[in-house]
């Protein structure tokens, strides 16, 4: 049984991406990549408000210590609870064509974050993890649209998406040690309308994954088996998080299809911040010990 998601008024980006549910204060936050900006909204308030940076903003997470890390083109930048920057961590690429892309937090607190080429030019991009001590180190060569990752509940498997494979990743964790183990059999959603995108894992283990082209949400077993479909008044659907009182809405970033005003015009939604009520909890996303 397909679900239905709802705009949330005033929440336009044109690239919305980067979903957090930060508890601490209730909010939903999220970036306008190409804006350099991260909104941040809560339901008591009619519009969000927002904060403005000198580079995009492709991942936001929150830290232990307070305020939050994200990543940022060529750095990860530390920022106190007003979203100020507090430092910068630069980033080296394999070319200066490539810039950060989606992120998360495993659940020993180190930030794992991928990246990508800005023309989306074949495997340029990686899968890399800062730890809390600044040291970095690259997981994973050769991604071409590093995207959505999340690990299970009881944090044994990884789940990633390198979106133009059309696959969604799984690999065996070694919690003791922050690491990939072994890459396990993944499960291919290339006969599915649209590309995978951000993604994230519910309190029963099973995926939700965004569709770019889609104009969903759908949710998986873990061994990838379609269960249900969210629907979403945007053809771009980017990232997906759960928030909320309980843990159980869905949030969901959309992208503007800025690339043919013939979609635009029949899109006026598109870009906007949209919710769903699920019949599952999510899990309170970690925090970066940096």
């Amino acid at each position: 049984m397909s679900l239905v998601a709802s705009v949330i008024p005033f929440t336009h980006s044109d690239l919305g991406e980067a979903l957090l549910w930060d508890e601490r204060i209730g909010c939903v936050i999220w970036a306008d990549v190409f804006k350099n900006r991260i909104y941040v909204w809560s339901s008591s308030e009619i519009a969000p408000k927002h904060y403005d940076f000198d580079s995009i903003v492709t991942s936001i997470a929150k830290r232990d210590s307070g305020g939050y890390a994200i990543a940022a083109g060529d750095a990860i930048q530390i920022l106190d609870e007003e979203f100020k920057i507090l430092r910068s961590i630069p980033l080296t690429h394999a070319n200066p064509n490539v810039r950060t892309n989606d992120g998360s937090i495993d659940p020993q607190g180190n930030f794992w974050f991928g990246s990508m080429a800005y023309d989306g030019k074949d495997n340029q991009g990686e899968l890399k993890t800062i730890s809390p001590d600044a040291s970095i180190k690259v997981v994973k060569a050769g991604v071409t649209i590093s995207n959505g990752m999340d690990w299970s509940p009881d944090g044994s498997i990884f789940y990633y998406i390198d979106t133009p494979t059309k696959t969604v990743s799984r690999f065996e964790y070694d919690a003791s040690k922050s690491t990939l183990v072994r890459e396990l059999q993944g499960f291919d959603v290339s006969a599915l309308s649209g590309a995978p995108d951000g993604m994230c894992v519910d309190s029963e283990g099973n995926l939700w994954v965004a569709f770019w082209g889609g104009g969903c949400v759908r949710k998986f077993s873990p061994s990838g088996v379609l269960l249900d479909e969210v629907k979403v008044d945007a053809t771009l659907v980017t990232n997906c998080a759960f928030g909320g009182p309980g843990l159980s809405t869905l949030y969901i970033t959309t992208a503007v299809p800025s690339y043919d005003a013939s979609i635009t015009q029949r899109e006026p939604l598109a870009g906007s911040l949209f919710c769903v009520d699920v019949d599952v909890s999510g899990r309170i996303q970690n925090n970066f010990k940096g």
